[in-house]
């Protein structure tokens, strides 16, 4: 079989706890047409030598300061000669077969503007929690609410990423949600079943942080592409965020007691009295507060 070149890219930053099982993740696919990039941002914690170890099973590497996560990841594709492209961040990592499934996937339509996802694994760093998230279906609308494209196991054409054109680099929390949705209005995307990442969760989780300037990110990506009903709910739960992140502490800790009916008790204790935006369901209020929250 004629495989198509397939360009991973792999940015990294002090992420040497986890770094090189990233790595062998993506040599370990034995993929016959692999070009493979990582893109260190001038670590400080032993990465380079982990880099280092590897440096001749990559197409291209660096390390040295690159101007954040969505600049290095720009860099890394205007340099790529793959014609399937994807990025899988240190300390996420692919399941095998992967790159084999998702070649089988484009054949004869690599050239066409055509998007993938599929299915990942979440998991805990330090516990026992795992869950399996599965590709739901594409929906254009509700792709604008929430990110529910899981970035490491997304793969697109050359050509889609051509007409899309690159990453926001203004951004350094919702570049990929932003890319996504602007991806989506050119090109075929298609949801696939099968697992092809695991998502790693730890203290210094990026994506999970909550803090306030990647919650400022994601609303001004819901202003620029959601619909006025959207960005209602989306404000809604922003100008609420501190009763809302009380609402779930308290509830947490009554479940954690069994005591019945947290949840309900806990919106008693800690309500949102300010009317709800007209005409936004609790679905849209739920998945805006679990997009801001980062879960």
């Amino acid at each position: 079989m004629n495989l198509p070149r397939v360009t991973v890219v792999t940015p990294s930053f002090n992420q040497a706890a986890f770094l090189e099982t990233t790595i062998l993740s993506v040599l370990g696919q034995c993929y016959p047409n692999l070009e493979y990039f990582v893109m260190d941002g001038g670590s400080t914690d032993g990465s380079r030598e982990i880099l280092e170890r590897y440096k001749d099973q990559f197409a291209f590497w660096q390390s040295q300061p690159d101007g954040g996560q969505s600049a290095a990841l720009n860099a890394a594709f205007a340099r790529a000669t793959g014609e399937i492209f994807c990025w899988i961040n240190s300390d996420d990592f692919l399941l095998p077969g992967t790159l084999h499934q998702v070649a089988r996937l484009f054949a004869g339509r690599v050239d066409q503007p055509h998007l993938a996802y599929g299915s990942c694994l979440f998991f805990h760093d330090r516990g026992k929690r795992a869950k399996v998230v599965r590709a739901r279906p594409h929906d254009p609308r509700l792709l604008r609410l929430s990110a529910y494209l899981i970035q490491p196991s997304v793969f697109w054409t050359r050509a889609l990423w051509d007409k899309a054109g690159p990453l926001d680099q203004a951004l350094s929390f919702a570049f990929d949600w932003d890319w996504f949705i602007r991806a989506s209005s050119l090109g075929e995307f298609t949801a696939c079943d099968q697992l092809w990442s695991a998502y790693r969760f730890h203290e210094g989780h990026k994506s999970s942080s909550g803090s306030a300037q990647r919650r400022s990110e994601i609303l001004s990506v819901a202003r620029r592409h959601a619909d006025p009903q959207q960005v209602a709910a989306y404000e809604f739960v922003d100008r609420h965020w501190d009763r809302m992140e009380k609402r779930r502490a308290l509830g947490e800790a009554w479940r954690r007691r069994g005591i019945p009916g947290a949840e309900r008790w806990a919106r008693y204790a800690v309500p949102l009295r300010d009317a709800v935006p007209a005409g936004v369901s609790p679905e849209d209020l739920r998945l805006c507060e679990n997009m801001l929250r980062g879960s």
